[in-house]
């Protein structure tokens, strides 16, 4: 496998694997944690700092600026922990505190200032820290899709976070669930994946095991998902169908249990999602030019569940 030679060919054993969707991703990034683990790799767990709205009603992601008990590392990079707060809202726990209390320290990415600071942020982050590896993993695999599949949902948070690993020479993603989020059906997975080895971008997969669905399961009482939650059934021998949010419906397999692994680059050349954004310096820019292109966007959605509501 093209990954195992990659990390035995690297010098360093540090390594950053991160939820690029936010909200429950971090759980989903377990079982990449674990396997380079087994290479001797000490590895930090990190996500963006974007929860869902029965979490944090406030539409879009949170700054660095906006949270408190966290130690800043620079612009878009700090380390959360238990105790991290959203201020004035003491009444929120977010994810990276939530997470903080099972990992003990999570590494929060800020991507309301764009994907090229966050770039920045991160290649600053890993040299000041010795990161020689990083890893985005994405719960579902809607980071493939090309914002025009009928059930993509949440296209804004995979674009910044696929746009920014796309600046950083080496970065792989991680591909967890095999649809568990509902976004993309099964066969536009497939052509994904295969156009992916067509390129030769795909670095390999992995299987979950007994240690990962425990850790999974253990964090999942802290962390709200449905879609990591996915290959904790199908672990358990479950197969067939499961309901999740917004009445949608995914495909419990043995499928669900494998994270497919790809280089970054490669992943971002088909997203186009990812290309257009890549020079917006916000988030809120980065909604308007995927609405200039027709798509509507998690953000969008929580603009009209904060307005049906005021």
């Amino acid at each position: 496998m093209r990954l195992i030679r990659l990390l035995k060919e690297n010098e360093g054993r540090r390594a950053l694997v991160f939820g690029m969707g936010g909200g429950g991703d971090i759980i989903a990034t377990i079982p990449t944690a674990n396997f380079l683990r087994e290479f001797g790799y000490e590895v930090l767990h990190g996500t963006i700092i974007w929860d869902r709205y029965i979490i944090d009603p406030e539409p879009g992601p949170r700054s660095l600026e906006e949270l408190s008990g966290i130690e800043v590392v620079n612009d878009t990079i700090a380390i959360a922990g238990k105790d991290t707060k959203i201020k004035d809202k003491e009444d929120i726990r977010p994810t990276v505190a939530r997470a903080g209390e099972f990992f003990g320290e999570v590494i929060a990415l800020d991507i309301t200032k764009g994907p090229k600071k966050l770039a920045k942020g991160i290649r600053g982050f890993m040299r000041e820290f010795e990161i020689s590896t990083i890893v985005g993993v994405d719960s579902g695999g809607d980071v493939l899709a090309h914002g025009f599949e009928s059930g993509v949902r949440s296209p804004l948070a995979d674009a910044v976070s696929l746009s920014t690993l796309s600046m950083i020479g080496g970065s792989i993603i991680g591909v967890f669930g095999f649809g568990s989020d509902g976004e993309l059906r099964v066969e536009e997975l497939l052509l994904r994946i295969s156009k992916l080895l067509e390129r030769g971008d795909f670095l390999g997969s992995i299987a979950m095991d007994d240690r990962d669905c425990d850790e999974m399961m253990e964090l999942s009482k802290e962390v709200i998902t449905e879609a990591s939650m996915i290959p904790i059934k199908a672990f358990k021998g479950e197969i067939g169908i499961s309901e999740i949010r917004w009445g949608r419906t995914v495909i419990v397999s043995p499928l669900s249990i494998l994270t497919f692994y790809f280089k970054s680059e490669g992943v971002f050349e088909i997203n186009n999602l990812a290309r257009k954004i890549q020079n917006a310096e916000s988030i809120e820019s980065a909604r308007k030019i995927l609405n200039s292109m027709g798509i509507f966007t998690e953000l969008d959605f929580e603009y009209l569940i904060r307005d049906s509501k005021a």
